[in-house]
């Protein structure tokens, strides 16, 4: 797979959807990643005709995404973010970002 989408978002909830797309509104390609693949799919059918692509694979995220890749992750603070890093970091290189966008007074 080529590398294409100039940005990426993890989780695809309303915020997620809603920036993703507001990124292709504004003249970049977008690739989302959420585990729930009915999520991945919505996400497309909403962006028709705009550069937005969506995934259940992380790997496959990572690949779409040119580098230095830049993440930005909106999940629920705690556990879910390590875990959503920790997925990650075995398909990252020097130099890729990640951006945590979640609230993180989640207690």
């Amino acid at each position: 797979m080529i590398s294409t989408y100039d940005f990426g978002m993890i989780g695809l909830g309303v915020m997620g959807r809603n920036f993703l797309l507001n990124v292709a509104d504004h003249g970049f390609s977008a690739a989302g990643l959420d585990l729930d693949s009915e999520k991945a799919a919505a996400l497309e059918a909403e962006a028709s005709g705009k550069p937005v692509k969506g995934t259940a694979d992380t790997a496959t995220f990572v690949r779409m995404l040119k580098p230095p890749r830049k993440i930005m992750l909106l999940v629920p603070a705690g556990k879910a973010v390590d875990s959503v890093i920790a997925s990650l970091l075995p398909h990252l290189e020097p130099g890729d970002l990640i951006i945590d966008g979640g609230n993180s007074y989640f207690e």
